[in-house]
């Protein structure tokens, strides 16, 4: 067996029972600049990621002795942070399976993809994450919030029932983006702030830009709706509606012009309390969205017993719908119990012409995408208002 060197790249474990394999995927990841670790049986899994520590992990599914799944389940209960991307010669939609699975174990799922792979492609999906794990510390993350290195872009939400797509509202979404400029995804640095129990903080600091962002637009005459995700954690905070309250307070914004996501899958980790936490929400006048909705165990359960306002459409059906009839028919039919329970519709990552034109066929009322804009700073959301909010 290779020996362990102490190295300044960052880790990957690339798990494949067919030896060329493995080491055609090592050979184009150092190219990218891994320190990289080849394991061609499940069982020898379990002491390489105790021994080598990988920051990634290229995982295969179809493996001798354990398979993929069994494989992320001990990551799950190891609470590995490693950045994960599924690999297999299954159909696409076994793969789609794991890594949503992956995602509901809290693991940090970057990418799937289809073997056999060529080189150019595998080289961009490895170089989403090629970052030493430094970077990414609890001490970094702590520093990073104070600094306001890490802050909230705002990706803007469009009327679907007009051919103008118009700004009606952004959503909140957290980047890091370092002194030097370089940016962090949320793929590499939330699981992070998950383990070490940052999230309240983060949380907050999320909520204070958004708030203080939504004043300077109001003060510029730019009147739209800014949505927050909460976390799961978050939900047993009974002060929780109260802290939201006078944050709106202090920066001069009516709650109704605050909308907070929820996933589905997270109403669910403490029901009592949720149904507290989401009930007084709504009293004091925030809106309240079902996020990532279709991929949860209990979703319809959370929307009888919670006072949601909206329901969006998770994004894997959105991207899927142009090649996926199934996705197609899922939508319309979430879209129509949307609609019968009195909730608007958000669609979710609409990227293409094609995708928009079938996500207001299937009824939506709301979306956003990178068809009309990724996410940018609070500056750019004002100067996007000085086109009349068109995109």
């Amino acid at each position: 067996m290779t020996p362990i060197i102490p190295n300044s790249r960052p880790k990957l474990l690339v798990v494949d029972d067919e030896v060329d394999v493995a080491d055609f995927i090592a050979e184009v990841a150092e190219g990218v600049g891994y320190e990289t670790m080849t394991v061609n049986e499940g069982q020898h899994f379990f002491e390489m990621v105790t021994r080598y520590q990988p920051a990634s992990i290229i995982l295969d599914l179809n493996l001798p002795g354990y398979d993929g799944v069994e494989l992320l389940r001990y990551l799950a209960e190891q609470k590995s942070s490693a950045a994960i991307y599924i690999a297999s010669g299954a159909d696409q939609r076994t793969i789609a399976a794991a890594q949503s699975l992956g995602k509901q174990y809290n693991l940090n799922i970057v990418e799937s993809f289809s073997k056999p792979v060529m080189v150019e492609e595998l080289e961009k999906i490895l170089s989403l994450n090629t970052t030493p794990e430094e970077r990414v510390s609890a001490s970094g993350i702590r520093k990073a919030l104070v600094s306001r290195e890490i802050r909230p872009f705002f990706q803007p939400k469009v009327d679907l029932n007009n051919a103008d797509n118009k700004m009606i509202g952004v959503e909140a979404l957290v980047r890091w983006i370092t002194t030097s400029g370089q940016m962090i995804f949320p793929d590499e640095f939330l699981p992070v702030v998950a383990a070490e129990g940052l999230m309240p903080e983060l949380t907050a600091a999320v909520v204070e830009q958004s708030f203080a962002a939504q004043k300077m637009w109001l003060d510029n005459g730019l009147d739209i709706t800014v949505a927050i995700n909460l976390d799961g954690c978050l939900l047993s905070d009974l002060r929780l509606p109260d802290k939201l309250a006078d944050q709106a307070a202090t920066h001069g914004i009516s709650p109704h012009r605050v909308t907070l996501e929820i996933t589905e899958t997270a109403v669910m980790q403490d029901t009592a309390a949720t149904m507290d936490v989401a009930t007084r929400l709504r009293l004091k006048g925030f809106s309240l969205s079902i996020d990532d909705f279709g991929t949860g165990y209990s979703s319809l359960i959370s929307l009888y017993n919670l006072p949601f306002n909206e329901l969006k459409v998770d994004k894997s059906f959105v991207l899927d719908i142009e090649k996926n009839h199934e996705a197609s028919v899922i939508i319309e039919i979430l879209t129509s119990l949307g609609k019968k329970l009195d909730l608007k519709v958000c669609a979710e990552g609409i990227e293409s012409r094609k995708a928009l034109t079938l996500v207001k066929t299937c009824g939506c009322d709301t979306g956003q995408g990178f068809l009309f804009s990724k996410a940018v700073d609070a500056k750019t959301i004002l100067a996007y208002a000085e086109n009349g909010g068109l995109l």
